[in-house]
């Protein structure tokens, strides 16, 4: 996985500092690469009216899904890990 796709996208990605600038700076790449016509940088929170507007699609008839609200998604996982002792 070390000479995989996650180093050269996000250099160390074991280290949360290295992996938080690489995730910001393969995002700023991403826009200075596409054309802003043909890039959405959606927010889930504003639910399907972007999203399908970008796609040229009808909106559907159904709501959009929200799951995984953050107690939900760690009650998945059997409860939020506790914070590492100071």
């Amino acid at each position: 996985m070390k000479a995989g796709i996650l180093p050269r996208a996000f250099g160390d990605f074991t280290d949360r500092d290295s992996a938080i600038a690489g995730y910001r700076a393969n995002n700023a790449r991403v826009r200075e690469v596409i054309p802003a016509d043909r890039l959405l940088v959606f927010n889930v929170a504003e639910g399907w009216d972007p999203l399908c507007q970008f796609l040229e699609v009808p909106v559907p008839d159904t709501p959009f899904p929200r799951t995984h609200a953050r107690k939900e998604f760690w009650e998945h996982f059997g409860g939020e890990p506790e914070a590492p002792a100071a």
